[in-house]
């Protein structure tokens, strides 16, 4: 069949989907919410590409599932997630009918490329899938795992063919030569090896293992006389498959090379490293052609389309596409988020702040649509990780702290204010916590150490430092959660030593200690009537509520094998959040302990959650790289 038959039917079925779901088709923000969700921001974070055959469309592999592109206009066609995965690799059969997504869960899944349709999981890794390759005939499919296996599958069938073992540690790229007669595959941590494999009979035939590194990526040359690998010691090299000569190394990239492909003629091999450079070479002479430098960040993904006229390289957050002769740069595609820490509304509940590891996301709530990143100077340093951020009580500024520091920013136009602790700064840390106190007129933060400082936000001073060590002498707790109180009378620190500790903000004195945690605690919150405080723990899902007047325990909820990230209570009081690391947030009755209800719909740990001013709308934030809001409103709850 032509793959103008794949095009036209694909749309169609994408088309129809729309209509029957009454979203727009240029609205994503829509597509396939889980239940009661409102929107979806962002389209998660990038891990891989490939064209379809005729080069019209590619798909990315994405956090919350495979994204289908227009490969002319870059418009969003679909958004495949019924692999409920974060989506590691994704592979096409030679004859454009089938492809295949590897994921974190170890499932492999078979789609109808005419239809878009799943078709088939196979099940058997026991661990993340990351890499995948289908045979030249079609009829195997090669996968490699973080389980240290390699396996070969009937694609027809999707019966379990063989499993190769000789690797002792992560595996990340598999492919096979262009006969179909070798499998190559790379390995990473703790294996640092080159196997060559019989495609056919599965017996190892060669083991290269000199000064290699972990490798990212393997390519074979269109006539098979070239094998290509990218490696973590920032190189490339090129193999002459016959005779096992290493034929040249390539150097010049200063970071890890995470992937590499040949142009279907051979003439070419391009190569894309984590430090945001692609460059292209002549695999024959080992000569540097060209390098594109325009890629905002790392570069995780790179691939041909099948014209060899364009290049498609993908980053944790955008899509860059390249003309191959002229290495300009034809398009970007953002949308996509890095890693997130937590979420913060505006008190006028109209934009939304979420954290990444590009900056601070602001939103508008009105539209769901991005307004700006905020991102300190980029000249002076890369770290633009943002962990935790909050808002002023009357939305005028916003406060992050991250690995570049903490800072602090005018909400409207982004104009950066101040810092402390900047970039580079010995007690940087990526995981510090900022919060405002009830009046705005101080910003308390904590870096993971032992203190938690209380800085003035007019003036940037540091008015009082709260001490863990020199009360408990205990010099290596740190403080990983800090809360005000409404009144804003006491602020508590949760703990990696398990604990709570309460200070008096007048005295800066500590009131009490809060023991009954059996691991490190990485959220704390009051309710909004100040009367209790809760914890939770981060290995036994333990939440905690406690009389902070009193220090007495007042209720334990029930216990969760996943880890506590964040905790929110409704604006009333009535509901309280928690989210987990196993990408569920989880609604609970504060006075009863009763769970209300679970909302699923991550597919990745939840770190950051918050209520609109209203209490309509809850926020939760995911490590995979999407906010998602929910309507509270429409919800049924346990009675």
């Amino acid at each position: 069949m032509k793959m103008i038959d794949f095009s036209t039917s694909f749309l169609l079925v994408v088309v129809s989907i729309l209509l029957l779901s009454d979203v727009s088709a240029a609205d994503s923000t829509q597509w396939k919410l889980p239940d009661g969700a409102l929107a979806r921001l962002g389209k998660g974070g990038i891990y891989d590409v490939g064209y379809f055959r005729d080069g019209s469309w590619f798909a990315v592999a994405s956090s919350i599932g495979i994204w289908i592109y227009d490969a002319h206009t870059g418009e969003e066609i679909a958004l495949l997630n019924e692999q409920k995965d974060s989506i590691f690799c994704i592979a096409f059969a030679p004859d454009g009918t089938v492809f295949a997504s590897g994921g974190d869960a170890g499932r492999i899944f078979l789609w109808d490329a005419h239809t878009g349709q799943h078709k088939r999981a196979l099940t058997g890794h026991t661990n993340g899938v990351t890499s995948l390759a289908f045979s030249p005939d079609g009829k195997t499919l090669a996968s490699v795992s973080y389980d240290t296996t390699v396996r070969l599958w009937d694609v027809q069938s999707g019966e379990l063919l063989k499993t190769l073992t000789g690797h002792t540690g992560y595996i990340h790229c598999v492919t096979f030569s262009p006969d179909g007669n070798i499998l190559a595959s790379g390995g990473g941590a703790m294996d640092e090896k080159l196997l060559l494999w019989d495609a056919h009979t599965g017996e190892l035939l060669r083991t290269v293992t000199e000064s290699i590194g972990m490798i990212n990526s393997l390519a074979y040359s269109a006539d098979g006389k070239m094998l290509a690998s990218g490696s973590d010691d920032e190189t490339v090299r090129v193999w002459d498959t016959h005779t096992a000569e290493l034929l040249h190394t390539l150097r010049g990239h200063t970071w890890f090379v995470a992937s590499v492909a040949f142009s279907n003629d051979g003439q070419t091999l391009v190569s894309g490293s984590e430090d945001g450079s692609i460059f292209v070479w002549n695999p024959q002479t080992g000569e540097l052609v060209n390098a594109l430098m325009d890629h905002p960040e790392r570069v995780h993904s790179v691939a041909y389309s099948p014209d060899g006229q364009t290049l498609v390289s993908v980053g944790r957050s955008e899509i860059c596409l390249w003309d191959v002769r002229t290495g300009e740069l034809l398009k970007m595609l953002t949308g996509y988020r890095g890693f997130p820490g937590n979420v913060a509304y505006a008190s006028d509940g109209d934009r939304l702040a979420s954290a990444a590891s590009e900056g601070i996301q602001m939103w508008d709530l009105n539209t769901m649509q991005h307004l700006q990143t905020f991102i300190p100077d980029k000249a002076s340093h890369k770290e633009n990780l943002v962990y935790s951020v909050a808002f002023a009580p009357n939305g005028v500024t916003v406060a992050s702290g991250g690995r570049g520091g903490i800072h602090l920013w005018d909400a409207r136009s982004g104009l950066h204010l101040r810092s402390w602790w900047g970039a580079g700064h010995p007690r940087g840390h990526p995981r510090a916590h900022v919060k405002y106190s009830p009046d705005g007129g101080t910003l308390a933060i904590a870096r993971r150490n032992n203190t938690i400082f209380l800085a003035d936000v007019r003036t940037g001073e540091i008015k009082q430092s709260l001490v863990v060590g020199a009360v408990a002498n205990k010099v290596s707790t740190e403080i990983t959660a800090i809360a005000y109180s409404p009144d804003g009378h006491l602020i508590a620190g949760g703990s990696n030593d398990n604990r709570v500790y309460l200070w008096n903000v007048e005295t800066g004195r500590l009131a009490r200690i809060l023991v009954g945690h059996t691991d490190r605690i990485l959220s704390v919150t009051f309710s909004p009537d100040g009367a209790t405080i809760v914890s939770g723990s981060w290995r036994n899902g333990t939440i905690r509520l406690w009389d902070p007047y009193t220090g007495q325990l007042l209720r334990t909820l029930p216990s969760d094998t996943s880890r506590i990230y964040a905790l929110a209570y409704s604006p009333d009081g009535k509901i309280l959040a928690s989210t987990y690391s196993h990408g569920t947030v989880g609604l609970w009755n504060p006075h009863t302990g009763e769970l209300l209800r679970t909302l699923s719909g991550h597919t990745s740990s939840v770190n950051g959650i918050a209520y609109s001013p209203d209490g309509k709308v809850l926020v939760s934030s995911s490590y995979d790289g999407t906010v998602l809001l929910w309507d509270l409103t429409a919800l049924a709850f346990n009675q």
